[in-house]
């Protein structure tokens, strides 16, 4: 009996010692970690309403919860737990019940978000807002049941804090699912070195968080545009009639185009309204239509007038979707020599040494309006159509000369089958193709195959299109590494450069002027004068020296070997012109991106069509 009774009098003094010893710890964490917190300020006069409140006890049960929460699968989820708490679990922004000008720094900051394009209900500003009004207001009950509302208001601040960071450093959304599924860069995570200068920087979270914002020149342009923009985001401006005018002529629609001109910026913002169609204001509206992609003119037209009606909060959308592009973080950045494909502006352009030095026109895969496909929408995300060329980083390693077309199974089953059923010989010479029976592995003549008799589900033939300045590829081809069999190549229909909607390819990039970036190429590879000659003369261009005529003569003779040593099965698929390789030693980098809105050869922000229909899907899931 009296064992017992010690038993328990010793229990009930292990108890009282174990919270005095939590109630110390907690004492040195806050001591120890007032570095780390800052200054812990006193309650502010509003939470002394809460008397049921008792910083021991609060401490006490923190630690006991937190204790909970370090945990694998919590973790996982909020790392950033083990930066803020593991260490020293105390409180960050509920010491003494409520650090009001921690919060009201945090808060400042997530309500300003939008000058990122960020809106602050991605962080649930208002439901933190809400909560801590009704703290503020009293209208949380004055119980013990204090503690648990002031440990979820700790997380969801910390969890806000982590987030914002986060999105300034890294982007708030997945550029693989906001580019539905087209998205082949290597991305770069934040790591323990992010949440540890998020937990230094705890003392001062306004100084934190500003440090976080993008520096780069392009990102504080569309910055300043969008603080601009935004605060007349939902102006309502009166739609401009769609009546043409000629330079010089009056218009009753001309003083709504200078509103308009003011407000976008290409008039000066006191340039009087006119009734007249001006040199001036014309010069206001063609440097609108260079900003927005409509070929310049002297006179005002119907696609001008429709787009100068675009709301203004087009633009506040264009610039919100384009600096989270900024943000994310690829594995790769640009160094001093590259290639950059932007594709809703459909231009290649290409760096050396940080100067450009070439920029032509691309054509890029070919799209889909997804009101076409309701299926490729879902949970307000629009996956990429398959022909889609996608967005990755490479190196060109290799460049070929006079490619072959190796023509893709999926196409010879869709596009040429039914072709080759109507007529397979007029196809085949007019698009000078040769066929290759898999079983075997040796080409056979058109004429022996009956094609209405060939499975289309299951063709044992391949398509090649010979060498040749009539092949699909043109004359040269620039190889580099990715998942999707892409690369960038020379063109047979010259024409379609002549569009400014240029989505036709299956998924390569077309380029119009090729041969001027494989000579870049060589160059850059620090190839000399004779060795690029010679490499010209392998895609038909004239000699330039008479090495290069000694050079072509020599290799005319051997190809006339080549073809008498052929056995007569092999002469008629003979084809004089073959692939020939070029490997690079120095690799160029390559970036096929996707950008609606940039900076211009103007200097001025640009805006472009988001022909993949991705700037939805980052705006959807930002808001």
């Amino acid at each position: 009996m009296f064992a017992r009774k010690k038993v328990i009098i010793n229990h009930d003094k292990l108890l009282i010692m174990r919270k005095v010893i939590l109630l110390c710890i907690g004492i040195l964490c806050l001591s120890s970690c007032s570095k780390l917190r800052g200054r812990v300020e006193p309650k502010p006069n509003w939470f002394k309403y809460y008397s049921a409140f008792n910083n021991n006890h609060y401490q006490e049960f923190f630690q006991q919860k937190m204790e909970e929460f370090m945990n694998d699968s919590v973790l996982s989820a909020k790392p950033y737990l083990s930066y803020f708490y593991q260490d020293t679990p105390t409180p960050i922004w509920t010491a003494n019940g409520f650090q009001q000008h921690k919060v009201d720094a945090l808060l400042e900051h997530i309500e300003h978000a939008y000058e990122h394009g960020i809106p602050s209900s991605h962080f649930g500003y208002d439901t933190l807002m809400g909560l801590i009004t009704q703290l503020q207001e009293h209208k949380i009950a004055n119980d013990t049941n204090i503690y648990s509302v002031l440990f979820g208001l700790e997380n969801s601040l910390s969890e806000v804090y982590a987030k914002y960071a986060k999105a300034l450093q890294y982007g708030a959304t997945d550029p693989k699912v906001v580019n539905g599924g087209k998205w082949l860069y290597e991305m770069t995570a934040p790591d323990s070195t992010f949440y540890q200068s998020l937990a230094s920087g705890i003392p001062d979270i306004s100084e934190t968080l500003a440090s976080m914002q993008p520096t780069d020149t392009l990102y504080r342009q569309l910055q300043e545009e969008l603080k601009r923009l935004y605060p007349i985001r939902d102006t309502a401006l009166k739609e401009i009639p769609v009546r043409s005018v000629k330079v010089g002529q009056s218009g009753s629609n001309i003083p709504l185009v200078c509103q308009r001109l003011r407000v976008t910026g290409e008039l000066p913002a006191n340039y009087p309204d006119t009734t007249l169609l001006t040199q001036e204001v014309l010069k206001g509206i063609n440097k609108f239509r260079l900003i927005n992609n409509i070929p310049t003119g002297d006179s005002l037209g119907k696609e001008t007038i429709e787009k100068l009606n675009r709301p203004i909060s087009y633009y506040v959308d264009k610039l919100s979707a384009n600096m989270e592009r900024l943000r994310w973080k690829t594995k790769h950045a640009k160094g001093e020599s590259y290639i950059a494909v932007n594709i809703p502006d459909f231009t290649l352009q290409t760096f050396v040494d940080n100067k450009r030095v070439f920029k032509t026109k691309i054509c890029c895969g070919k799209t889909q309006n997804p009101k076409n496909n309701p299926a490729r929408v879902r949970n307000g995300i629009t996956r990429a159509h398959k022909a889609e060329t996608p967005l990755l980083h490479s190196e060109i390693r290799r460049i070929v000369l006079n490619p072959e077309w190796n023509i893709p199974y999926d196409i010879v089953k869709n596009e040429y089958y039914p072709k080759l059923c109507k007529s397979n010989t007029a196809v085949i010479n007019r698009e000078h193709l040769l066929i290759k029976d898999t079983r075997t592995g040796k080409y056979v003549a058109p004429e022996t195959i009956d094609w209405t008799k060939v499975n289309r589900n299951n063709i044992p033939y391949r398509l090649f299109q010979s060498s040749g300045r009539y092949n699909a590829l043109g004359q040269v081809k620039f190889d580099f590494a990715n998942t999707e069999s892409v690369y960038l190549h020379d063109t047979n229909n010259k024409g379609a450069f002549k569009r400014r909607v240029r989505t036709l390819s299956h998924g390569c990039v077309r380029v119009e002027n090729p041969m001027e970036l494989a000579h870049i190429l060589y160059e850059y590879n620090n190839y000399d004068e004779w060795e690029i000659e010679r490499l010209g003369i392998l895609v038909g261009e004239k000699p330039q020296t008479k090495r290069g005529e000694k050079y072509l003569e020599k290799m005319e003779e051997k190809e006339q070997e080549y073809y008498e040593k052929l056995p007569d099965s092999e002469k008629p698929f003979y084809r004089k012109l073959r692939p020939s390789s070029v490997m690079l030693k120095n690799k160029m980098p390559l970036f096929i991106e996707y950008y609606t809105c940039f900076i211009g050869d103007n200097g001025q922000i640009h805006y472009r069509e988001d022909v993949y229909y991705k700037d939805d899907n980052i705006l959807n899931k930002l808001k």
